[in-house]
């Protein structure tokens, strides 16, 4: 057993047999354990970096709480978009940020794009790309030729075993491995055009760890991987299965009452720590939910806004935000599960993060909405405070306004000392342009230019071209996106446990507000971070942010009968369903008739409100992997029509003039096959007829 273990378990036993009542009593035995513990964690900590001793990090929760040893900066290597570069024509909101590297070099297997120039020692620990083409070199240490070698969109992707997920993966279009690949001098890390690959639209992020000159690190071989296969699949295990609840004795239980505060202060006889805060509210069903206006406050939505989660470890007020985005929650319940966090459907929310305090801590849940039942519970075991130990801290910032001129939006701002370890957003857009071309900026210890320069913010968070797909993989989730396009209510997370940004005397984060549209939009973001004592506090809540804003779907074309609703009479072959999702789109949806073979026929039912001659007009879709059909409207036959188009589209096309009857009428929708420039899946889109009456 590790000896930090038995002290421990020493304090506990002392603790639970009532040898320790005061601060007074045992002094010596307390002081000594603990100060043990502190040169036995402190003493593991400063030995050699290698993939053994980093790999364990990507799962411990108390690596954070305290000052590391050795120390490390985080920075990141990316392709954004060098215009931003300090000159006289500098732009700070450039948007290019694709195919910009350090530089070119002309080598035996050809031209080699560098990504990233590192001077050791130090470790990579994130790779990402939207895009991921060609090969991937590693040189390490000044090597003429690449210890590594991988295709590019297999590493990102988790196809390189042992390397597959949960370290490397593909979370929504955004390709990311996360593991530790250390060099005592230098590390040179390149892409081709191999493959057809095209270094020159190539977006990337390369996350890495500089240590101290004197730091000895063992550099990477592959042999590595075979070495800690145990110590991988371990972590590979927490991550995907992060530590199950532990029975909570500390439970608090309240119906809190409008403008009434519940309390759980906690005074333990020697330094402590969270391990787990978990609290739990009432849902309102879907169904009631759907009864009632957005803005009533019965509405799940708005009392988690309405909740407010403060706390203050040894005096210091270190936690200050809606409780529901805390958790990550808003807005409203939308479940997820990472490493540190966790939302149930049911109301239960988790947090993981170790919050770390040496005499004291207390815990608020101040209720400004309608009565609400309040379950909370909190997991607090000993820990060894020491002249290095951090407080956890959080505070929830946002702004509702226009998104021109572009600016940048502060997510934190602090002085002091610890590590920046993540951030939530909850995005509010009316429209269905997308939201966010903004870039993640870092400056650390008064940087005059960011050490950590994104490429997006989709990036940040770990997924790629904006896409409207949910995820939850260990450090980074979407847990809702209401779309069509970027419209509505979007929720994002990214925990930078492995590669946490540390700081010694100042941090400021940003991300740009680059919109596509000119609109009024509202971003609301919470910010996580560790901090010795006496650090900038969070910022106070601007209550006037606090109700998500009611932002309506997308609505239908007047007269319009929607492709979704037609009744399916009959189908011969593929599948047919209803897509949304896009913006384009009468009510964001329309009917999708996937892969029909040649000859299948789709037969719909059209309502006709009244008698009379009409011209039928079709909404329909045009796409690379969409087919050719002909059609039949009430027994008359109309022109075939291929639907192909370099471009996804959807276009407004005449299909004739017809006598129609009062009821119902037969629409029939054949395939005939595909353009020969086209992608083999025939597809059909219809989105909506619309019936113009002659006379």
């Amino acid at each position: 057993m590790r000896i930090e273990n038995v002290i421990v378990r020493l304090i506990v036993r002392a603790e639970r047999g009532k040898f320790l009542q005061t601060d007074s009593e045992f002094p010596s035995m307390k002081i000594a354990l603990l100060a043990l513990l502190g040169v036995t964690v402190a003493s593991a900590a400063a030995q050699e970096v290698s993939v053994k001793s980093l790999l364990p990090q990507m799962t411990d929760l108390t690596f954070l709480t305290h000052r590391p040893s050795p120390a490390f900066k985080m920075a990141q290597a990316s392709s954004y978009d060098r215009r931003s570069d300090p000159g006289p024509t500098s732009d700070e909101f450039a948007n290019g940020d694709a195919g910009n590297f350090i530089r070119i070099e002309d080598t035996p297997n050809g031209k080699e794009y560098v990504m990233a120039d590192l001077k050791g020692p130090g470790a990579v620990v994130r790779l990402w790309s939207a895009n991921p083409s060609g090969m991937i070199r590693f040189y390490f240490d000044g090597e003429a030729q690449p210890r590594l070698k991988f295709k590019l969109a297999e590493l990102l992707n988790g196809n390189v075993p042992p390397l597959g997920p949960p370290f490397g993966y593909n979370a929504s279009s955004g390709c990311n491995l996360y593991f530790p690949f250390p060099y005592a001098k230098s590390l040179k890390i390149t892409a081709d055009g191999a493959d057809g690959g095209n270094p020159k639209s190539l977006y990337y992020h390369v996350g890495f760890r500089t240590y101290p000159p004197t730091t000895k690190v063992k550099t990477f071989t592959w042999d590595e991987t075979k070495a800690n296969s145990a110590l991988m699949a371990s972590v590979a295990q927490k991550l995907a299965h992060p530590e199950a609840d532990r029975p909570i004795k500390e439970t608090h239980h309240e119906l809190l009452e409008t403008g009434a505060t519940m309390t759980s202060a906690f005074q333990p006889v020697i330094s402590s720590a969270f391990r787990q805060i978990q609290v739990k509210i009432p849902v309102l069903p879907a169904v009631e939910a759907k009864a009632l206006p957005w803005e009533d406050p019965r509405q799940t939505h708005n009392a988690l806004r309405q909740l407010i989660l403060t706390a203050q470890f040894d005096g210091e007020k270190c936690i200050e935000s809606p409780l529901g985005d805390f958790f990550g929650a808003a807005p409203g319940i939308n479940p997820y599960s990472n490493y540190p966090m966790t939302v149930a459907a049911d109301g239960t929310m988790t947090c993981r993060f170790v919050m770390p305090f040496e005499k004291s801590a207390t815990i608020s849940i101040r209720n400004l909405g309608r009565p609400i039942d309040v379950d909370l519970r909190t997991d607090v075991r000993p820990f060894p405070w020491g002249p290095t130990s951090y407080h956890f801290h959080a505070q929830w910032l946002g702004e509702h306004g226009s998104t021109r001129p572009f600016h940048e939006m502060n997510f934190l701002d602090v002085k002091g000392e610890g590590f920046f370890v993540g951030t939530n957003l909850h995005v509010a857009s009316p429209v269905p342009d997308w939201w966010g071309e903004g870039d993640e900026k870092a400056k650390v210890d008064g940087e005059s230019f960011p050490s950590t320069f994104g490429t997006g913010s989709e990036d940040y968070y770990g997924y790629a071209w904006g896409s409207s797909q949910l995820f939850d993989k260990p450090y980074h989730a979407q847990s809702r996106v209401d779309g069509p396009g970027s419209m509505g209510h979007t929720s994002l997370n990214r925990w930078q446990l492995f590669d946490p940004i540390s700081y010694n005397t100042s941090l400021n984060f940003t991300l740009e507000m680059w919109h596509w549209a000119d609109c009024i939009v509202t971003f609301v973001h919470t910010t996580y971070w560790y901090a010795l004592p006496g650090g900038t506090p969070p910022a106070a809540i601007d209550e006037a942010l606090l109700l998500p804003p009611r932002i309506d779907p997308p609505k239908p074309v007047a007269g319009a009968i929607e492709g979704e609703n037609l009744k399916i009479l009959s189908k011969t072959g593929g599948s047919a369903d209803v897509q949304d999702g896009f913006w384009q789109l009468s009510g964001g949806k329309q009917l999708w008739w996937r892969q029909p073979k040649k000859g299948d026929k789709l037969v719909l039912e059209v309502p006709i409100a009244e008698a009379g001659q009409f011209e039928v007009i079709a909404n329909m879709g045009h796409a690379r992997d969409y087919g050719m059909f002909k059609f039949t409207l009430n027994g008359i036959a109309i022109s075939p029509i291929d639907f192909y188009s370099a471009d996804l589209e959807w276009k407004k096309t005449s299909l004739g003039t017809f006598d129609l009857p009062k009821g119902t009428v037969k629409f029939e929708i054949e395939c005939t096959g595909m353009n020969p420039a086209g992608d083999p899946q025939s597809m059909f889109g219809l989105d909506y007829l619309l019936l113009k009456k002659h006379g």
